[in-house]
């Protein structure tokens, strides 16, 4: 084979589309002068690389915090995963052993819950005694500071 020959003869030859309709790009202009410039803000609180983005929280609070994400997303996870395998694969055991394992991790969320508002909220009180919003119920509505003072 000669090097003046094709390598693919069966291919037409394509003229140059510019030359044949133009720069197809020419009726939006040019991106660098033609385009609004918008202002940048310059903050250190909005630093996604700041570690935390200017959010501060009680590193009690966060444990608590990151071990019900972490609970729940394992609850949800069983549940919907052996949901799944019941359902359409048939396979009971495997998937009532995710459903349990999904269970009981939901209820250790619950758990992790009720063991924050006991140790955190509830220190913060100071007596222990809840906080009262006017109306005789508690924090986030709950009647039990009505009930502990014996009145109804």
């Amino acid at each position: 084979m000669s090097p003046e020959s094709d390598e693919w003869p069966d291919e037409p030859d394509d003229p140059d589309p510019e030359s044949r309709w133009g720069d197809p790009e020419s009726r939006w202009g040019d991106p660098e002068t033609d385009l609004v410039s918008v202002p940048s803000v310059e903050s250190e609180d909005l630093d996604p690389g700041s570690g935390g983005a200017g959010i501060e929280a009680d590193s009690e609070v966060a444990k608590f915090f990151w071990a019900s994400v972490i609970y729940a997303n394992v609850a949800v996870g069983g549940v919907a995963v052996g949901l799944l395998l019941v359902g359409f694969r048939g396979q009971v055991t495997a998937g009532g052993a995710a459903i349990v394992v999904g269970l009981l991790a939901l209820y250790r969320t619950y758990d992790v819950y009720q063991t924050y508002r006991e140790r955190v909220v509830e220190a913060e009180d100071g007596d222990g005694s809840r906080t009262e919003n006017g109306d005789g119920t508690g924090i986030e509505g709950d009647t039990r500071a009505q009930d502990e003072r014996g009145t109804d």
